[in-house]
């Protein structure tokens, strides 16, 4: 019976031959995909794959290497007036629909926004048509080419916001630009770390959408590896003006997680006029102990105001994505939120967090929290 291959990260090409070689000297195959640079498949990183056997010594060597890329010391950024809000854009339909949202959402509480865009180009120049010729690729000049680009796109995304800004007369708003190098999921963590926003707002598309070279793909990714909320808007949310918005969801899982993202939740919404409605999903045989813990839930937010009306009630169905969809529709939720946990490389691959199938299959935009 043959060894079941799996993939061990998604990385930059530079990135994945280090893994290769370290993995190489445990004695750990290693297999590179997505390393067609004619066909630009590199565009979404380079696939590091390996035997399922190995799969506990490769992630020794994973985990020094990640480790060390994100344990840096940084300058910390001046912390200022109002929220800070990171929109990573790809300059698709679906990533102008979540810089519309964030515009709107800062421009009302006021603060700063900031356009991220990563960009990947090759570094290896020797690509082989056949045997018999070599395609010389200058990486120097296209990296440029692909940077220059990138910065023209944002550069005229921050103009257009800014003729809003005069048009709306909005004040107390900044929006500036940001660019880097390299897989989007990394980068995109990495400026989070240093910059520490207030929340990442990123479009995504559905599972069943192929597009290798699009943000929406690795929104998953920034849910589990971030800090800080984020706010995952669907391909097709037909985004009107936070008008519009008016009921947000909250999923209880009653735990102290939820005390404190309620409370962030507070500090992010507290210049929209929405309600926040908290619920729990339970089956039948657990409503008494549940309606218990609820009542606990009231009673610690009755003490300690969030400064929006909360609303709190036990749904009972026995299949919890049944309840969840019962709960979004019957109360009108236009943005359901809810906290994710940390779990480790091993957990992440064999099962899929319900943030991640929720991401794919909702309709409604998803507020993350993290425990």
């Amino acid at each position: 019976m043959e060894d079941k291959i799996i993939t061990l990260a998604t990385l930059s090409f530079e990135k994945a031959q280090l893994i290769k070689t370290l993995l190489g000297n445990v004695d750990v195959e290693c297999f590179l995909e997505n390393i067609n640079l004619v066909q630009g498949a590199v565009s979404t990183g380079v696939k590091v794959n390996i035997k399922e056997v190995d799969f506990q010594k490769a992630l020794v060597i994973f985990d020094a290497i990640h480790a060390s890329e994100f344990d840096t010391n940084k300058v910390k950024v001046e912390a200022t007036e109002g929220i800070k809000v990171l929109v990573p854009v790809d300059f698709s339909e679906y990533s102008q629909n979540a810089v519309d949202i964030a515009f709107d959402w800062v421009a009302k509480s006021r603060g700063e926004l900031v356009l991220f865009n990563a960009y990947y180009s090759p570094m290896n120049t020797g690509l082989p048509f056949s045997d018999a010729y070599v395609y010389d690729v200058n990486s120097d000049d296209l990296s440029f080419e692909m940077k220059e680009m990138a910065e023209k796109r944002l550069r005229l995304m921050k103009e257009e916001l800014e003729k809003r800004i005069v048009n709306q007369g909005i004040h107390s708003i900044n929006v500036s630009t940001e660019i880097r190098r390299g897989i989007a999921e990394h980068e995109i963590l990495a400026f989070s770390e240093h910059y520490n926003p207030s929340l990442i707002v990123m479009g995504t598309r559905g599972a069943d959408k192929k597009a290798v070279d699009l943000i929406g793909s690795v929104t998953a990714e920034i849910i589990e590896g971030a800090k800080v909320p984020v706010l995952a808007v669907p391909e097709c949310f037909k985004y009107e003006g936070l008008d519009k918005i008016n009921s947000i969801g909250y999923l209880s899982v009653f735990g102290e997680s939820d005390f404190g993202s309620i409370q962030k939740l507070s500090t992010i919404i507290k210049a929209l006029d929405v309600v926040v409605k908290c619920a729990h999903i339970t089956g039948s045989d657990k409503v008494a102990v549940n309606r218990v813990k609820m009542d606990g839930l009231v009673d610690h937010f009755e003490h300690n105001k969030i400064g929006k009306e909360l609303d709190f009630r036990l749904i009972e169905n026995e299949d919890f994505w049944v309840g969840v969809e019962s709960f979004v529709l019957s109360d009108q939720i236009d943005i359901l939120a809810f906290t994710t946990f940390k779990r480790s490389l091993i957990s992440r691959l064999l099962n899929p967090s319900i943030a991640k199938k929720m991401l794919f299959h909702s309709t409604t935009p998803l507020l993350v929290f993290h425990s």
